[in-house]
């Protein structure tokens, strides 16, 4: 089983970071082949919205994305982390997603879009943040991921997790909220990985 893992936040050793390493090394002594990428040390320009993506099954724009795409197409499960900033998702993040439109190609019904990717792929999304009730007031995002990678990119399951309480002086890990993402993450992999088998 490939899992990729991206981070989309500016800080390279920050929770995010520390939360996805975790959940690697957990599929990594079960077994599974993995490969982590921050954003942050990557050169991945925005979306144009040239459309050339719609016409071949490319991207006009020549950057670190080309090195993503393959990896992407390969994983059995990605996993994706960012904090939140203003509400939202990263920067880095988003343009990284919305880069992702690469992945939708022409459908039989004129207008419309399907995923490239192949089927059965899964997905989880960590989100950190400052705030202690942070799963509660963010849900919007986990929601907006589920439409994004379920119903436009095809992913068969996902899991998201908003693990709230971050500061500079703890790691998040060590937090209940954090635990528990870790623990239900990983139990997540560890079914992925037997599926897949």
């Amino acid at each position: 089983m490939k899992i990729l893992a991206i981070n989309g936040s500016p800080r390279t050793n920050g929770n995010t970071s520390l939360v996805l390493k975790d959940l690697l090394a957990k599929a990594e002594a079960a077994g599974a082949h993995t490969s982590y990428f921050d954003l942050a040390d990557l050169n991945i320009k925005d979306c144009k919205a040239c459309m050339k993506c719609k016409k071949e099954d490319c991207c006009s724009q020549k950057d670190d994305m080309e090195t993503l795409r393959p990896l992407i197409q390969e994983a059995d499960l990605l996993v994706l982390g960012s904090p939140v900033y203003m509400g939202d998702q990263t920067g880095l993040m988003k343009c990284f997603i919305d880069r992702l439109y690469t992945f939708m190609g022409p459908s039989e019904k004129k207008g419309e879009l399907k995923s490239r990717l192949s089927e059965g792929k899964k997905a989880m999304v960590i989100f950190t943040c400052q705030m202690p009730n942070g799963n509660m007031v963010y849900n919007y995002i986990a929601v907006r991921y589920f439409n994004l990678l379920v119903n436009m990119l095809g992913y068969s399951d996902i899991r998201s997790y908003i693990i709230g309480g971050a500061n500079l002086n703890e790691d998040l890990r060590n937090t209940p909220q954090g635990k528990s993402a870790l623990d239900d993450g990983g139990k997540f992999i560890l079914e992925s990985l037997k599926a897949n088998v």
